[in-house]
């Protein structure tokens, strides 16, 4: 006997908010703004089954938008993500890779990026060796403070 592998189920698909919608809150690093987000996001889906059984899932994500300044419209940075999401349903495990946020006003250099790998027994971060969501977001934050 020989043992055959399914093929895998891919998809894709693309997701746009073009209205200002709202983002994070600036208020915890001491602004009195927080953040509104206009972004499109694109996933490429690839899902492994044995049977009907889910067995891996790959999730390419690749996002473009602009953070806007919740009290002034006019103030904003690009943002951005590249990453790859995998997810291991028999051990209930999250890997992130790639750059799961970034920012960079003006082309010339990154504000805040948050690049590495972020390991996750849901709903608990157990390890990330990069930069924490936290220090992103202070990072946001006090570029758009200064636009």
């Amino acid at each position: 006997m020989t043992a055959s592998a399914a093929e895998p189920v891919i998809s894709t698909r693309t997701i746009t908010v073009s209205n200002p919608s709202p983002s994070i809150s600036c208020r915890p690093y001491g602004y009195s703004f927080g953040t509104l987000a206009t972004f499109t996001a694109e996933f490429h889906l690839i899902q492994f089954f044995e049977g009907s059984t889910l067995v891996k899932q790959i999730n390419h994500i690749d996002t473009t938008g602009t953070l806007y300044r919740s009290d002034d419209l006019s103030k904003t940075i690009p943002y951005g993500a590249n990453l790859t999401r995998t997810f291991d349903p028999a051990a209930n495990t999250i890997t992130i890779t790639g750059l799961f946020r970034y920012t960079h006003p003006d082309g010339s250099g990154m504000v805040a990026l948050d690049a590495g790998r972020t390991f996750v027994v849901p709903p608990t971060v157990i390890s990330d060796t990069g930069p924490t969501m936290v220090e992103w977001q202070m990072a946001v934050c006090a570029a758009l403070a200064a636009e």
